[in-house]
């Protein structure tokens, strides 16, 4: 029987590929348009965190002189140190909650149970941090609050919590948690179902009991997924801004300012606009080195590096 002739298949030209899939680049265009807008064209102005570019006529070339104001002015050092703190506190306290729910929820036998508490707990992810602020201070409230008529009728003092230097951090953590923790569960349960049945059944076969499937069959299965939510909330572990723009007040500057804020308040309300892309661009450097660290971690004790 005669050989049949090889054939070369050779990709169709670029412009057949693309009235091909028009639709789906249709589709494209509006993201490709929102991160042009306002995620690159913004980076041509970087250069003006080297000059005095503010509210006024004139616009000097300053070198390194932003910077060094900044590594010595004690506000900057202070708003610094609040972010670090709210931040990794809220990494250290919500990193885990999604995951703990969504386990919770994978141990649910009723599909309609199962999607009424998604649907519950997912469905403040969808408030503004201005609807959840409000939340908070009418929940937090000294004269009305729910939280201070319990403390009240057990024969305690009403506490202002929003304006109390011991109490708002604790808050700002618990409104980022009760916002986010049913994003970073729906995740997790969508990964959760990928976990092979098969796996659980040779494991039950081995003499694995609940806690042994969990430790050594769900958690290792997901483990890609948990590496890349650490990623995900340490890239934007320095970015915190409308949460605490609209919930914290003059009374807890000292433990709330932080970067983002320092950032508004210098740029915006002071006019000193080439300070603050100054700011802006440490903060952006000191991001970008945390997640590259996370990166490098994550591919030498998991060997699977997520970039």
């Amino acid at each position: 029987m005669a050989n049949k002739p090889m054939v070369l298949r050779t990709k169709p030209p670029l412009w057949t590929r693309i009235k091909t899939q028009k639709f789906l680049l249709l589709m494209l265009v509006p993201g490709a348009i929102w991160y042009l807008v306002f995620k690159y064209i913004p980076l041509l102005g970087l250069s003006l965190g080297f000059t005095d570019y503010g509210f006024r006529s004139t616009v000097s070339f300053v070198g390194l002189e932003n910077f060094k104001r900044l590594l010595s002015s004690t506000i900057f050092w202070n708003a610094f140190r609040n972010t670090l703190i709210i931040s990794l506190a809220n990494v250290i306290f919500y990193f885990p909650a999604p995951l703990v729910v969504a386990l919770l929820i994978n141990e649910l036998r009723s599909l309609k149970m199962k999607r009424t508490i998604q649907f519950l707990i997912y469905i403040p992810y969808f408030f503004s941090w201005v609807v959840v602020g409000s939340i908070f201070v009418n929940l937090l409230s000294p004269s009305s609050g729910l939280i201070n008529n319990i403390i009240t009728k057990f024969g305690g003092e009403p506490i202002y919590f929003m304006a109390s230097a011991k109490f708002f951090r604790p808050v700002l953590i618990s409104s980022y948690i009760w916002r986010q923790m049913g994003y970073g569960a729906v995740i997790y349960v969508a990964s959760l179902t990928t976990v092979q049945p098969e796996l659980y059944e040779a494991a039950t076969i081995d003499g694995a009991g609940h806690w042994g499937r969990l430790i050594h069959v769900t958690l290792p299965a997901i483990r890609s997924t948990i590496v890349t939510m650490l990623l995900l909330n340490l890239s934007h572990v320095l970015l915190i801004f409308e949460q605490v723009l609209v919930m914290y007040n003059a009374a807890v500057y000292d433990v709330a300012d932080v970067l983002q804020t320092y950032v508004f308040r210098e740029g915006v309300l002071a006019g000193d606009l080439g300070y603050s892309i100054a700011v802006g661009m440490f903060t952006s450097i000191v991001s970008l080195t945390l997640v590259l660290s996370t990166n490098k971690v994550s591919a030498k004790f998991l060997d699977e590096p997520i970039l």
